[in-house]
Formats: structure tokens, sequence, C-alpha cells
């Protein structure tokens, strides 16, 4: 079409055009400070020109060639790696900060101090045999320090349920956030196929593919109407034909929350579910990463706990109950450990002989059983210098001497304090080994957000200047419009015989 009325066409799609610009630029600064929002911009084209016989062709105007999203895919998936990574070395370290404050060293009232304070109880009653008090004393400190690790024990065994609970939670979340991306995947398909590019609906699953990654280290495709297809570690739990769901094992014998069992499952097993199928994972980044780790940590503490509760009293019993002089009977242990045999449950089971609480005087502190020698603390000396004897960590290895009333030195070892003083300092180096990670990981997650939002954030300045360019253009033509109406009422109204 050519002539006023083409014009007036052409000035008309140019309005539209500034009008869908600024509408699209009020879409922006609305959504400055939305998290995940990925800025918008529209492009535009010439529209397709007209043949003028005579004269060539003229130009018809503006069209809108689309509404961009502006993004760049591979900084998108650097920050979903990335933010894998961080939420790994995250988790762990909470989790192992909590397991830090269980153990609270150093302070006044942490397992070490109630060490000290059983071995100075000892000493005491070897300079004082013949007090009554100090075995009254030595077994209400021996109380207070069995209750200390009695509460460790428990405080442990809370945080590595809860622990898994979380790992369960994780799970939950992961599975909500795939069903999520499955009805967008549908959303997305059916705006594509009819030709529009769904800038909004990308965004949202830009945000729940980064919810995911968090939990676990993810492979994401998209097919050609961005549909997304999600793998872990090959397994494929998300594509626009099926979904699958993920699980956790939070039974000793496999079991899950759903009570289904997993042949060969172990406690804190990450499973994908297919039908009856069920395919363990593991992950290699992602809070759930993290929270395995954590897991193993905590159990290597609980069995290094009940481990050292089991060389002490065996160390202290060795002493306190074996015969010196010939044709004594054995004598009391010191501490008692219920029915185990070995170090497992140590921790929980161990306390004070009942039959010592009730009457303390039956303390051995001398060579004689019953104490027949008055003023002979050699047994409970004896004792006392467990705190600096140098032992094999295997207690099955170890050799007693009841002549000596010790221990065979041991080539390779170390002393009951160094090795809960182990314990401790081998939880630290994993906190600081974490926290060291995590705030590199963090340094390079804000430069990938920063690179992230100086392409695809929203410039308050910027989207400013755009819009008083695309406002004035809006009022020329608008004055088009003007002047081709003025033009068209003198042609009609004006002109004629």
């Amino acid at each position: 079409m050519s002539g006023l009325f083409g014009t007036l066409n052409t000035a008309t799609k140019g309005l539209h055009a500034q009008q869908t610009a600024l509408q699209t630029i009020g879409h922006n600064v609305a959504n400055a400070n939305t998290t995940g929002y990925t800025r918008q911009r529209v492009t535009m084209q010439a529209d397709i020109a007209t043949n003028v016989p005579g004269i060539g062709q003229i130009g018809t105007g503006v069209r809108i060639g689309n509404v961009d999203r502006v993004s760049d895919e591979y900084i998108t998936t650097q920050l979903r790696q990335g933010h894998s990574t961080t939420s790994a070395h995250q988790s762990l370290s909470d989790i192992v900060g909590q397991l830090e404050a269980i153990y609270n060293e150093p302070s006044d009232t942490g397992l070490s101090n109630q060490i000290s304070e059983v071995f100075n109880a000892w000493t005491y009653l070897a300079s004082n045999p013949e007090q009554g008090a100090a075995r009254t004393m030595l077994v209400q400190t021996s109380e207070t320090f069995t209750d200390s690790i009695h509460h460790m024990a428990r405080s442990m065994e809370s945080l590595h349920n809860d622990t898994i609970n979380e790992l369960d939670k994780a799970a939950l979340n992961v599975n909500s956030s795939l069903k999520q991306l499955d009805q967008l995947n549908h959303q997305i398909w059916q705006a594509s196929v009819r030709g529009f590019t769904p800038n909004d609906l990308l965004d949202q699953q830009e945000r729940l593919l980064t919810d995911v990654a968090g939990k676990l280290d993810i492979n994401v495709t998209r097919d050609k109407y961005n549909r997304v297809s999600v793998s872990m570690q090959g397994e494929t739990v998300l594509d626009h034909q099926s979904r699958k769901e993920l699980a956790v094992v939070v039974g000793e014998n496999g079991e899950l929350a759903n009570e289904d069992t997993v042949t060969g499952g172990k406690l804190g097993n990450i499973v994908v579910l297919d039908g009856k199928e069920a395919k363990v994972i593991t992950p290699t980044a992602g809070s759930m990463k993290g929270t395995q780790e954590a897991l193993d940590v905590i159990s290597d503490m609980q069995s290094e706990l009940d481990e050292f509760a089991f060389a002490f009293a065996t160390a202290v019993n060795d002493i306190h109950s074996t015969p010196t002089i010939e044709g004594e009977p054995k004598g009391r242990d010191f501490f008692e450990l219920g029915d185990h045999n070995d170090s497992k449950g140590a921790a929980l089971s161990l306390k004070v002989s009942d039959a010592l609480k009730k009457d303390p005087g039956l303390v051995v502190s001398g060579r004689s059983m019953d104490n027949e020698f008055a003023g002979d603390g050699s047994r409970a000396q004896s004792i006392a210098s467990l705190q600096h004897k140098t032992m094999s960590t295997d207690v099955d290895s170890w050799n007693y001497n009841p002549v000596t009333m010790s221990h065979e030195p041991a080539s390779t070892g170390t002393t009951l304090f160094g090795r809960y003083n182990s314990m401790v300092t081998d939880m630290g180096i994993v906190k600081q080994q974490e926290d060291n990670m995590l705030n590199t990981q963090k340094g390079l997650m804000n430069l990938l957000t920063q690179r992230r939002e100086s392409i695809s954030g929203v410039d308050i300045n910027e989207e400013v200047v755009d819009m008083i360019k695309y406002s004035t253009a809006f009022q020329a033509n608008s004055r088009v419009l003007q002047t081709i109406s003025e033009m068209l009422d003198t042609l009609i109204n004006r002109t004629g015989v």
C-alpha cells in the first residue's frame, strides 16, 4: 500500500512497536528486584517493502521481530554447577559445625576438662588413700565424666537422625521441583508451537533447575521447544515423556520412608525410583552430597567416641580389678559397659559400677584388693598415670602386667587424652577445610553472579534511557499520524468542485 493511507499504516505500526518496547521496559523495571529474572529486549525489524512502478521499493514501517531474553547460556550453566558445589560445601560445613558444638572444645564444660578432673581425682586419692572423701569425690567426678559422654553420644545420635531426615526432605523437594518442571515443559511446548517465546516461563524453569542443582549435580539438555531433560549420574529423571522420583534409604536394612525396601541399599543412599526398580546414584555435588559426607563424619565420630569410652573403661578396669597379690580374687570393675564386649555402643552404656556408687569405700587404691594396707595409694597412682601413658589404639593388643600394675608400653599409639584430642583435631580439620573451600567457592560465585547481572540483570539507568528513546519515537510516530490525518482532511473535505 502506498500513498497517504500507506503512510498512515506505517505510522500506526510504529506506534504499536514503540508501545510494545515501552511495555517491555515497564516489565523489566517492575522485576528489577525479582530473583532469577532475565531482562527482556524487543527486537525491531523493517517491515516488507512495497514495490512502486517507476519508483522502486518503498518502506512500509516496522514490525516486532521478537521479545528476547538477554542471557548467556554458558554463564547460566556455570552458575548452576557452581551452585551445586557451593551447596555441598555449605551443607557439610553447617553439619560439622553442629558436631563441633556437641564436643564444645576447648571449654570448661568439654569432655577434655572432665577427663582431666577424673585423673586429678585419682591422683588425689593416690596421695590421700585413707580419706573416704577422696573416694566419694572420685566416684562423683567419674559419674560427671560418664554423663558428659552419654550427652555427647545422644546428641550425635540425634544429629545423625536429623541428618537422615534432612536428606529425605531434600529428596522430596527435588521431586516437587521435577514435577513443576514437567508441568512447565508442557506449558513451554504449547507456547512454542504457537510461535511465542515464553520468556517468563523460561525464567521459572531456570529457577527450578537451580533449586534442583542446589540439591544434586545435574546435567541439563533442551530440545527445540526449550523443554528440558534432567539426568543425574547418567540416570534420566525427567524428559518430555516421563518423570522419575528420588528417595533416600532411611533404615539400616534398606528401608525407604514409604516402607519399601531397596536391596543392598545402605543408610543415606539416594535412589532413583522407576516403577518397582530402584537405582542407587552417587552425587558428586549439591547439598545432598554434602549431607551424605556429613553422615560419614558423624558416624566416624560416633565410632571414635565409642572406642575412646571402651578404651578408657578397659584401661581403668584392668588396673582396678586385676589382683596384684597372689591368691587374691579378681576385684570389681570401676566402670561397667553393660552387655558390650566390644566398643560398639560403649559411649552410651558406660557407667560407674553400681556397687561403687552405693559404697565409694569399695574403690581400690592400693595393691591389696581390700585396701588392707593403710596409706597405700599405688593402684590409684597407676590409674592416674594413664593420663600420660602411650598405649596402642587396638585394645585387643594390650598386655597388662599385674605385677607393675601397668600396661606394657606400645611402640606406636597415643595416650587416652591424646586419643580424644585427636578426635577433636580431626573434626576441626574437616571444618576448616570445608570453610576454606566454601569461602573460595563463594568468591567464584560472586564473580559469576556479577557477570550474569551485567548481561541479564535489569539496569534501571539503562532502562530509563531506553524509555526516553522509545517514548520520543512514540511521540514522533504520533506526530506523523496527526500530520497524515490533517492531510487526509484537506484532501477529502477541502478539495473538489
